[in-house]
């Protein structure tokens, strides 16, 4: 499954006058740039600018989330992507077209909005929309096309410093938090399974307007004991980093229980069925989710992001091991050694994982208190 040069180059000139209906999530945009990227110019550079803004980051730390997938293969993702955004986010003038047809029958039901959103207009991404179309639920995109586009900004998100993150409470309002704005990515918002997805948010949104009213109480010489708002903001700070490498790893887990509960059904009952070819699983899901594993561990990362990589090494060892034996004795057969290994290890991501995912926290609250006493040292 080959895309030539031509047909890529047409679809980029496409995508450069095509008017999206609905404006595209920033990991939409993002997604679209690092397969560019990597189509045109292959890996991405190991070291970044030294000036280089959080837009920046996160552009070049999803251009380096494709590192290693050669230049054909990133045009033929490429091409395939624009084909998904366009069926997600429409067009507009064929939306204005289907009105005027429609006027006698009532019109759309809907209209997309003209307004378009920056590309990078925060420090933090911004929400995906939850709305599915129903050529989105027909093509059965799986898991976590949303969700793997996520984590570049994520991890930008991540290496937020102490004092960015304090810059930002003091000028955030307390009803606008941005972890209040969030949404499971993995699954839909009423499906039981995103319950831990849910509690991640929660709770980080929990964190957030604690830190976001202590800065409102304490303001404005209004101390409580003697402390300003950024000794409680800085004792939070470490759990915001924490709760958000937390949700990296639960997109990940949720990418790859999530892979090995497909490919078992299309084993058992075949592709024409479920309509999820063993190939498709291990390039839009496997592969990918491996890669951004590896990424995690990379050195630029923070300390949280790249301690989750570690945790979650298992994951692309495991998806490695499936790829080796899909090269040497066929797609059917690393199909079965891949669920095998995941059904050999489900102790580690129900057990193992969310025991790491409570130390973390606890070692957050250690941290926070060290930052806090620094904070007050300062004052």
């Amino acid at each position: 499954m080959t895309t030539s040069a031509a047909a890529f180059r047409a679809k980029t000139i496409f995508m450069k006058s095509w008017k999206p209906r609905d404006p595209p999530s920033n990991r939409d945009r993002l997604e679209l740039y690092a397969l560019h990227k990597q189509s045109v110019s292959g890996d991405a550079p190991a070291k970044e600018p030294p000036d280089a803004s959080v837009a920046d980051k996160a552009k070049l730390t999803a251009w380096r989330n494709k590192r290693g997938l050669s230049q054909a293969e990133a045009m033929h993702q490429y091409v395939s992507e624009c084909d998904r955004q366009i069926r997600v986010y429409g067009t507009r003038g064929a939306a204005d077209k289907s009105s005027q047809n429609n006027d006698q029958g009532g019109g759309v039901a809907g209209e997309g909005s003209s307004s378009h959103t920056p590309m990078f207009g925060a420090s933090t991404p911004q929400n995906t929309p939850s709305g599915i179309s129903k050529n989105e639920q027909d093509s059965n995109v799986l898991l976590c096309p949303r969700g793997l586009a996520a984590i570049p900004l994520l991890c930008a998100a991540a290496s937020e410093s102490r004092a960015a993150y304090l810059a930002r409470m003091r000028q955030t309002h307390p009803t606008n938090g941005w972890w209040a704005k969030q949404e499971p990515l993995c699954l839909e918002v009423n499906n039981p399974l995103s319950f831990p997805e849910k509690l991640i948010i929660g709770m980080a949104a929990l964190v957030e307007k604690l830190s976001l009213y202590a800065g409102g109480i304490m303001a404005e010489d209004h101390t409580v004991l003697f402390l300003s708002p950024r000794v409680a903001q800085s004792f939070l700070w470490p759990l915001h980093n924490v709760f958000l490498s937390a949700w990296i790893a639960w997109i990940l887990t949720c990418t790859y229980c999530g892979s090995v509960a497909m490919m078992t059904q299309t084993l058992l009952f075949g592709a024409k069925r479920t309509n999820i070819p063993l190939n498709r699983l291990f390039l839009e899901e496997i592969n990918p989710a491996a890669r951004a594993v590896e990424s995690l561990c990379e050195q630029h990362q923070t300390i949280s992001v790249r301690i989750s990589g570690l945790a979650l090494m298992p994951m692309m060892i495991l998806c490695d091991w499936a790829n080796v034996v899909v090269a040497r004795v066929g797609i059917f057969v690393g199909s079965v050694v891949f669920v095998s290994l995941g059904a050999m290890t489900w102790w580690y991501w129900i057990c193992i994982l969310p025991w790491l995912g409570i130390a973390g926290i606890c070692l957050a609250v250690m941290s926070g208190w060290c930052f806090s006493l620094i904070e007050l040292s300062g004052n």
